[in-house]
């Protein structure tokens, strides 16, 4: 009953290998898309403060939370267990390393 056949391992593997690309995009335009809110230095130029953006950093991290457990939750009905994997790892993380960044109003 609990036996996965190996067509669907491999589509397991293959919702994992995509999942992961779009995670690390989400997580790149959620960073590039902060124009004017993070202060860290490797971002390069981080602009001038966005008054209207003070609520963006909790917003993306509560966002990628979300997503997260929405998708793991998916992965782990259809017994995806590789994708629900890389989505808690990618999404999580993710999370946690956007709260993480310091920003005008989160020194």
């Amino acid at each position: 009953m609990w036996q996965r056949t190996e067509e669907h391992r491999d589509r397991d593997f293959a919702a994992a290998s995509f999942a992961a690309l779009l995670n690390l995009l989400l997580i790149c335009l959620c960073l590039m898309g902060g124009d004017g809110v993070w202060t860290a230095d490797w971002m390069g130029y981080p602009g001038p403060m966005d008054s209207t953006a003070a609520s963006y950093q909790a917003d993306v991290v509560e966002f990628t939370a979300w997503a997260g457990a929405g998708t793991t939750l998916l992965s782990l009905l259809l017994r995806c267990w590789v994708t629900a994997a890389v989505q808690l790892v990618l999404l999580g993380g993710g999370a946690l390393f956007l709260a993480s960044l310091p920003t005008y109003w989160n020194p």
